[in-house]
């Protein structure tokens, strides 16, 4: 066909997610998140390509995990069927084409306390990609709120205090 084209194929993306190292650790959850996105915002029609670079095997299963309370000895992570990697090993990489928009939640199905998403929203809408709120910093925030407004307070009950009481 002449001078057709598919919007999804013009806008698509390929973008690369890291598996870290140590993303098999339970303990290490919440600190490898302070350095990786827990949800990527993509386009439909883009190509989202995880690669493990942790030294154990791992999985990108579309679904439930445990979250960091759940008990792996106990609890199990609830797939979805959307799409599911198998066993990505160390140094390899598995790829998917998300067509259609959405919100999907992953896990690895062997370490399914690690939970990420992908959001999936229609071609040409702008995403910014440089724009980040992760917990680390929300944390930030917060504990920078919190210490100013605490100096705020300890001055002004302060001055009270030497008002009424000068030395």
């Amino acid at each position: 066909m002449v001078g057709y084209f598919s919007i999804s194929a013009v806008y698509a993306e390929e973008i690369s997610i890291p598996i870290p190292q140590g993303d098999h650790t339970r303990e290490l959850k919440t600190v490898i998140e302070w350095y990786v996105p827990i949800n990527h915002d993509i386009e439909t029609g883009d190509v989202v390509t995880w690669i493990n670079d942790d030294i154990t095997g791992h999985t990108v299963t579309s679904g439930k995990g445990i979250g960091f309370l759940g008990n792996p000895d106990t609890d199990k992570a609830q797939p979805d069927g959307y799409f599911d990697s198998g066993i990505i090993l160390p140094g390899k990489s598995w790829s998917f084409t998300f067509k259609e928009k959405g919100f999907f939640e992953y896990t690895c199905t062997i370490h399914p306390w690690v939970e990420r998403s992908i959001t999936v929203l229609e071609p040409g809408i702008d995403v910014s990609k440089d724009i980040r709120i992760s917990y680390a910093l929300i944390v930030t925030i917060i504990t920078a709120a919190v210490i100013i407004v605490g100096t705020m307070v300890v001055t002004n009950l302060g001055r009270r205090y030497l008002g009424k009481n000068p030395e």
